[in-house]
């Protein structure tokens, strides 16, 4: 008899635990919605900030080309410079 008091006492428990675990999501305005990890700007910014890091400003004309390469026009000091980051991070200044 004792057993099966406690065994009720458990079930009787352990409903509203796993009831509580399902959640919504919620659908009010005001809902966070989480951002797609493939946002198309997430890899531009990530160069654009990197470059600026380093002491560039007014990075223009970030391109990517087929092998991976990035290239902009950036400005160091007063002079426009063109810059290239390569696949390693690594960021130069273009030879003229």
């Amino acid at each position: 008899m004792k057993a099966l008091l406690i065994f009720a006492a458990l079930v009787a428990t352990a409903g509203p635990a796993f009831a509580q675990t399902d959640q919504r999501p919620s659908d009010g305005l005001l809902a966070v919605k989480p951002i797609s990890s493939r946002a198309p700007t997430t890899d531009t910014d990530m160069i654009r900030s990197k470059i600026e890091r380093l002491g560039y400003t007014d990075v223009v004309d970030l391109t990517r080309d087929s092998t991976g390469v990035w290239h902009a026009r950036a400005k160091k000091g007063t002079e426009m410079v063109d810059v290239t980051v390569d696949k390693g991070g690594r960021i130069k200044p273009e030879p003229k």
